[in-house]
């Protein structure tokens, strides 16, 4: 069964939903809480680290403008039920995830992740819609937020 893309319905939808809002993962067994889609404070910390808040914004411009290739990268390996594509494509985007404070892709990431590394392919497929509807709620989060801009 080919991994259907979310309409343009959807996504419409979703970008309207900025907020955060509980959604199920693993089969109701975990649950991504009411955190912010950002944590404002990883983003102060990177700042730090970097000494630099430039570098930092420069950061997360990267993390948003390579947002469709992580997309497409992960829903294509899923796909093909690449199972060590699909772990790699994964964790990359739980990795970055991280450092920017997004949180609420971190712990759907968590979960793809755990059903990944179990071998579960149809359940992992079955939560990407989520991981792609938190992803461009983050990505405008992140774009009108953090960085000052309006979304193209």
């Amino acid at each position: 069964m080919a991994l259907s893309r979310p309409s343009a319905d959807d996504d419409a939808e979703s970008l309207r939903a900025v907020g955060a809002e509980p959604r199920s993962v693993l089969g109701g067994s975990h649950r991504v809480d009411r955190a912010p889609l950002v944590d404002p404070e990883v983003l102060h910390e990177l700042e730090d680290q970097l000494d630099s808040r430039a570098a930092a914004n420069a950061f997360v411009r990267d993390y948003v403008s390579v947002w469709d290739e992580r997309d497409l990268r992960l829903s294509t390996a899923i796909n093909r039920r690449n199972q060590a594509a699909s772990l790699d494509a994964v964790l990359s985007l739980k990795i970055t995830s991280t450092m920017v404070g997004a949180t609420q892709m971190v712990e759907l990431a968590n979960g793809l992740e755990s059903l990944l590394r179990d071998g579960k392919l149809d359940e992992a497929e079955a939560e990407f819609p989520r991981i792609h509807r938190c992803g461009l709620r983050t990505m405008r989060e992140l774009t009108i937020l953090h960085l000052g801009q309006n979304p193209a």
